[in-house]
């Protein structure tokens, strides 16, 4: 099994935003998820079980798409752009396929049951199973299928 490099949405959101204003070598906290963190140099980041990663954006006709990058160069099996799309857009989305457009990445959106509920699941070649939309007690994230876990309301 490939071995993931999985960055908390929370931390990267937080790293995209204000990571900029501290100083190097500046320790610092995820407000959310508490996980520690300290500035390198200029766009450089460590997590507190030493990943590094760094700051990198890509760049479209009219926009820029900022992101951190692993510096080892083990990314993420879903890049931060389509995440961010799948959460935040993906249940509302028909059936079918689409394309990221930051990154090109092709999916395929479809409905399945899983544990009695109708949940968005996410296709893209390279993937070792779907991804749907687990709800979290902060915010959603992406999960394997296997590992989805029905709301516990």
């Amino acid at each position: 099994m490939r071995e993931r490099v999985i960055l908390a949405d929370c931390c990267e959101d937080w790293i995209i935003e204000w990571g900029g204003f501290y100083a190097a070598g500046r320790e610092f906290a995820c407000p959310e998820c508490a996980t520690g963190w300290a500035k390198g140099g200029p766009g450089r980041f460590a997590r507190d079980d030493g990943r590094e990663f760094a700051r990198r954006e890509r760049s479209g006709p009219e926009a820029a798409f900022p992101f951190l990058a692993s510096v080892d160069g083990q990314e993420p099996d879903v890049e931060r752009c389509c995440a961010k799309i799948l959460i935040g857009h993906g249940p509302g989305m028909a059936d079918g396929r689409f394309a990221c457009p930051v990154c090109g990445t092709q999916w395929e959106r479809r409905t399945d049951r899983l544990h009695g509920f109708r949940v968005p699941v996410f296709v893209k070649p390279g993937l070792d199973e779907p991804l749907t939309i687990q709800p979290g007690r902060r915010r959603p994230f992406l999960v394997a299928m296997s590992e989805y876990s029905p709301p516990r309301d």
